[in-house]
């Protein structure tokens, strides 16, 4: 029954050919729509996953996703300090000033503003310099793909300029910086450094990074911020999972790449089964 039933699938040359062609075509459309939706999701969260210090994002209560920022007062940073079970919190920056280089190329950054004390939240991946030189005055640490955004065709080199809302800034180091949602250069400095490029204002705190107690899990330390200040506390995972919902609800992302994706089920699924037929009939 086997042979008879190979010797029918391989009979007409031309059509096995085809359904082989049209099952491997639907099977690479299916598999390489799904691997781009999953990529973008997974990037939609990716500068939260950098920060490898702190396991406890703390928040303004109606901030949904990280790219939606509402400036804490700096007392809340003093607030967190004191709930109970928390063994530091340190204050970070987020910004969106727009760089330029001599040459006039230009492009909007994601600035990040770290603890001028301890660097928490400093890239631990570089490829050239060090995140320690960021105590430096005036000083900036920016991603690959940024840099060659704003340096097209250059090599990697230390200690070049950018002006940045008319501040004058140094590039000492470039790290590996996970690619955000979008093309945007990633770039972290101090936080007193942060707040000059952008222009002060009344209140600027964009997270407050806490890291627990040895012995307490990150969920009971969440629950404990958000029961005694008010503030929405997420860990590092719960609020990456946050952002990838967020772009799942409020964006046509799903829809066009789930578009494709049925497509190319139905296809797939149409033609190999419309050809199994007409093996089948011509062959009684």
């Amino acid at each position: 029954m086997n042979f008879v039933a190979l010797r029918m699938l391989t009979g007409d040359r031309a059509k096995y050919l085809g359904l082989i062609f049209a099952i491997a075509f639907c099977t690479f459309l299916l598999e390489n729509q799904t691997s781009i939706f999953a990529s973008i999701l997974k990037r939609t969260g990716s500068q939260i996953l950098d920060v490898t210090d702190a396991d406890v994002w703390v928040m303004d209560g109606k901030t949904e996703y990280f790219e939606q920022t509402k400036a804490l007062k700096d007392t809340d940073l003093t607030r967190v300090r004191g709930v109970s079970g928390v063994e530091w919190a340190l204050k970070l920056f987020k910004g969106a000033p727009v760089a330029r280089t001599r040459a006039g190329k230009f492009a909007t950054c994601i600035l990040l503003g770290l603890d001028d004390a301890t660097l928490t939240g400093a890239p631990r991946k570089m490829l050239l310099g060090s995140w320690e030189r960021l105590r430096e005055p005036d000083s900036i640490v920016i991603d690959n793909a940024g840099y060659i955004l704003l340096f097209p065709g250059e090599p990697l080199e230390l200690d070049r300029e950018l002006e940045m809302n008319d501040h004058k800034v140094k590039i000492v180091g470039i790290s590996d910086a996970s690619a955000p949602f979008l093309s945007n250069p990633v770039i972290h400095t101090r936080y007193s450094e942060a707040v000059n490029f952008i222009g002060r204002e009344r209140t600027q705190l964009s997270y407050v990074l806490v890291r627990p107690q040895p012995g307490l899990n990150a969920e009971e330390v969440c629950r404990r911020i958000e029961a005694q200040t008010g503030l929405r506390a997420r860990t590092t995972d719960e609020f990456r999972w946050d952002c990838i919902l967020y772009y799942l609800k409020n964006t046509g992302i799903p829809v066009n790449f789930g578009i494709t994706i049925t497509i190319a089920l139905i296809v797939g699924t149409v033609v190999a089964g419309q050809t199994f037929y007409l093996f089948t009939l011509e062959n009684l």
